[in-house]
C-alpha cells in the first residue's frame, strides 16, 4: 500500500500537487469527506511543523558552537592585564583588568556548583554540568516532541464498508519523534567521532563527548521504540479492515526496512550497556558498534529515503573518520624501510614488566618517526603480536623530541585482564627482544595550563599522563613565578622504577626549586617493613574469580639471594628523599586528596596566578578531586582579585 494511499489521497483525481519537503506531495483539492480533509490538514501542518523544529534544533546546536568558539577566541589573558614588568617581578598578585576579573569570577562559580558529580548510580562519574547539558536537552526534546501536535480524534467512514477508521495525533506525534530521531543521528555520530570536528571547534578532547554520544544514542532508541509502536497501533487497531490493513502494511518494503533499522538501534543499546559490555568484552563492543551503526544509517535511509539528508551527514562523518584513522596509521609508518624501498614499518618496541600478578605494570620503549605530539596527548597502539584488530589508548610519559630528532615513545601500563593481560605474558616472552606496534594519532586536545600554578596528580599508571607535564613546565620560563607540583599515588614504594630515569630528571628539577614531588605510597608502612596483605580476588577476562596471592611488601633483608637485595637497595635509592621530593607511607590507606589541593592552594605563590589541577587514574581519584577542587573555587572571591579562589581541573578519562 503506496503512501499517499495511507493518507487516504488519489492522485488521479488531483487538479495539481502540493510539495511538502520530507513528505509525499499533498493532492488538491482534497475529495475526501470532510473529516479525512480535515485530518490530512492537520497531518501536513504537523509535520511541516516537525521539519522547522528539526532546522531549529540544528539552528540552536550551531549556535552554541558559534558561541562557544567566540568565547575561545575572547577568553581574556591574565598576562594581557598585568603590566610585564610587574608579573616578571613577582610584584602583584592581582590581575588589574575587571574583565578578567569578572570572566574567571564566572568560571570560577561555575567549578563551584557544576564540576562535582551527581546521580553517580544512573550516569556514573561524570559532572554536574554534562547531566545539565543532557536534561536541557531532554527537556527540549521533550517540549518539541509534545507542542503543535493536534490532539483530535477524527471517524471516518471507510469506503464501500460499514467500518471506520479512528485517525488520531498520534500519528503527527509519531512522525515528529520519528524526524526528531532522524536529525539527532549525525549529532550523536560526531560525539563518537576520534577525529572531531567538535574539539577543534570547541577544544575539549573527543573522549569527553562519550558521556553524551551514548545518551543520545538512547534517546533515539527510544524515539525510535514509540515511533514504530505509534504506527503499529495506528495500523494494527485504528485502521480497518484488520488484519489486511496491517498485513498489507507491514509486507511494504519501506516498513520493513524500517524493522530493520529498529532492530539495529536495539542492538546498538543493548550491547553498549556496560553489564553487556562487560559480558562480550570491549574488543566485541567497538567493532560491532562500528558495523551496526553503519547498519543502521542505512537501513533508516531505505526506511524514509526522503530524509535522506540526515542520514548521508552521518555517512559523511563516520567515513571521514575511518578516512583520517586510516591516514593517520599511513602517516605513521609509511615510508622508507631499511632496504631503501617505501613500505609499511611498525615500530620496533621493546617490553618491560614490573611486579607479578595483579601488580604488573609494562613499561614499552621505542623511537619511531611519527607526528609530534604534545604533553597529555595519546596514541591509538596495536599489538600485531597478540592481535591485529585490537588497539587501545595509551598516553606517552614521555615528551616529543626536538626538531630534527626521531620521537622516542614510552608508556607504562598497568595489566589488567583483556588484551593488557595478554601483552604482560608478551612481554615476558620477548624480554630482550622487540616486538612491533602500529599507532594511530596523537588524539586529544593539546593541553596548555594557562597559568603558572600546576598541580599535576596521579594514580598508579595515570603518571604517564602527568609526568611529562610536570617535566615540561619544570623546564618552562612560564612557570617560574608558580609551583609546579607533582602527586604521585602508587601501591609500593618498588613502582618508582616504572620511570626511574624520568624521575632521575625530576629530581634534578626538583633540586634547584623547579618542581616539587609528593609520592604516597599506599599498601606499604616504611621504606622497607610492611604487613603483608591478605588474598584478593581479582575478576580475569573469562569472568570467573580466581584467588591471587598478593606479594607481601617486606623484603627479607637476610636473605641471601642476590636479587632480593639488589632490588631492596634500588627501592631504597628510588624513594630516598631529598629536596623538593617526599615520599609518605600510608600503610593501606589512602591520601586525603582534599588536604592534598589545599596544602598545595596554601602555599602556591599568589604571583602565580589561578590554579590549574590536571590529573589522571583510576576513576576514584578523579571523584575525589573533583569534589575538592569545587569546594576551593569562590567567585566572590575571584572577583576581587583573589586568584588563588580560581582553581580549574582536568581529568584525563578516555573511557567517560
Amino acid at each position: 500500500m503506496a503512501v499517499v494511499e495511507r493518507h487516504i489521497q488519489d492522485e488521479s483525481l488531483a487538479e495539481y500537487l502540493e510539495p511538502h519537503f520530507g513528505y509525499p506531495s499533498r493532492t488538491r483539492p482534497c475529495v475526501n469527506d470532510v473529516g479525512s480533509c480535515e485530518y490530512l490538514d492537520n497531518v501536513y501542518w504537523m509535520h511541516d511543523v516537525s521539519m522547522l523544529y528539526s532546522y531549529i534544533m540544528w539552528g540552536v546546536i550551531l549556535g552554541i558552537l558559534a558561541v562557544w568558539t567566540t568565547l575561545r577566541l575572547i577568553n581574556p589573558s591574565r598576562r594581557a592585564s598585568v603590566p610585564k614588568a610587574e608579573l616578571e617581578a613577582q610584584a602583584t598578585a592581582y590581575p588589574r583588568s575587571a574583565y578578567y576579573r569578572a570572566w574567571r569570577s564566572v568560571v570560577a562559580t561555575k567549578q563551584r556548583y557544576l564540576l562535582p558529580e551527581a546521580f553517580t548510580s544512573i550516569f556514573g562519574r561524570v559532572t554536574r554540568i554534562q547531566i545539565l547539558i543532557l536534561a536541557i536537552m531532554l527537556g527540549y526534546l521533550l517540549v518539541f516532541s509534545l507542542v503543535a501536535i493536534v490532539y483530535k480524534t477524527y471517524i471516518t467512514p471507510v469506503k464501500g464498508t460499514n467500518l471506520f477508521n479512528t485517525r488520531t495525533g498520534m500519528a503527527g506525534f509519531s512522525d515528529r519523534i520519528g524526524i526528531l530521531a532522524y536529525a539527532l543521528t549525525p549529532l550523536s555520530v560526531l560525539l563518537s567521532s576520534r577525529e572531531s570536528m567538535l574539539s577543534v571547534l570547541t577544544g575539549i578532547s573527543y573522549q569527553h563527548f562519550n558521556f553524551l554520544h551514548r545518551w543520545v544514542g538512547r534517546i533515539i532508541f527510544v524515539q525510535s521504540f514509540l515511533h514504530t509502536l505509534a504506527w503499529t497501533i495506528v495500523e494494527g487497531k485504528l485502521y480497518q479492515p484488520q488484519p489486511s490493513v496491517y498485513q498489507t502494511f507491514i509486507a511494504e518494503p519501506y516498513i520493513i526496512w524500517g524493522c530493520f533499522a529498529m532492530l539495529f538501534i536495539t542492538f546498538l543499546y543493548v550491547f553498549s550497556l556496560r553489564r553487556v559490555i562487560q559480558w562480550t568484552g570491549y574488543e566485541f563492543f567497538k567493532k560491532s558498534h562500528y558495523v551496526v551503526a553503519s547498519l543502521y544509517i542505512g537501513a533508516c535511509w531505505g526506511h524514509w529515503d526522503k530524509l535522506y539528508f540526515w542520514m548521508l551527514a552521518s555517512l559523511i562523518v563516520v567515513l571521514l573518520d575511518l578516512g583520517l584513522r586510516i591516514l593517520g596509521v599511513g602517516l605513521n609508518h609509511i615510508g622508507y624501510t631499511k632496504s631503501g624501498s617505501i613500505g609499511f614499518t611498525p615500530a620496533p618496541a621493546t617490553l618491560r614488566t614490573f611486579g607479578t600478578g595483579p601488580d604488573t605494570a609494562i613499561r614499552i620503549d621505542f623511537s619511531h618517526p611519527s607526528p609530534s605530539w604534545k604533553a597529555g596527548q595519546h596514541y591509538y597502539l596495536c599489538f600485531p603480536g597478540l592481535s591485529i584488530w585490537q588497539s587501545h589508548p595509551f598516553t606517552p610519559s614521555s615528551l616529543p623530541s626536538a626538531a630534527g630528532s626521531t620521537p622516542h615513545h614510552t608508556y607504562i601500563i598497568r595489566a589488567l585482564s583483556g588484551e593488557t593481560s595478554r601483552l604482560a605474558t608478551l612481554a615476558r616472552e620477548v624480554e630482550g627482544g622487540t616486538t612491533p606496534v602500529i599507532l594511530t594519532g596523537p588524539y586529544g586536545a593539546p593541553l596548555t595550563t594557562g597559568t603558572p600554578n600546576l598541580l599535576a596528580v596521579a594514580g598508579g599508571t595515570g603518571i604517564s599522563f602527568a609526568l611529562p607535564l610536570v617535566i615540561e613546565a619544570g623546564g618552562s620560563e612560564a612557570h617560574k613565578a608558580g609551583l609546579v607540583q607533582l602527586v604521585w599515588i602508587v601501591r609500593r614504594a618498588r613502582d618508582l622504577a616504572w620511570v626511574k630515569e624520568e624521575l632521575g630528571v625530576l629530581r634534578a628539577k626538583a633540586a634547584e626549586g623547579r618542581v616539587e614531588v609528593r609520592v604516597f605510597v599506599t599498601r606499604e608502612a616504611g621504606p622497607v617493613e610492611g604487613e603483608a596483605e591478605e588474598d584478593e580476588v581479582e575478576v580475569v577476562e573469562e569472568s570467573k574469580e580466581v584467588e591471587v596471592e598478593k606479594e607481601v611488601a617486606v623484603i627479607d633483608m637476610d636473605n641471601e639471594n642476590p636479587e632480593n637485595t639488589e632490588a631492596s637497595l634500588d627501592v631504597s635509592a628510588l624513594a630516598e628523599e631529598s629536596r623538593g621530593f617526599s615520599v609518605t607511607y600510608l600503610g593501606g590507606t589512602h591520601p586525603d586528596l582534599s588536604t592534598v589541593v589545599e596544602d598545595y592552594i596554601e602555599r602556591s605563590p599568589a604571583s602565580g596566578g589561578r590554579i590549574q589541577v590536571m590529573a589522571s587514574g583510576p576513576a576514584g581519584i578523579g571523584s575525589a578531586l573533583r569534589s575538592a577542587v569545587a569546594k576551593c573555587n569562590d567567585g566572590k572571591k575571584v572577583g576581587r582579585g583573589e586568584e588563588k579562589s580560581d582553581v580549574g581541573l582536568y581529568w584525563d578519562d578516555r573511557f567517560l
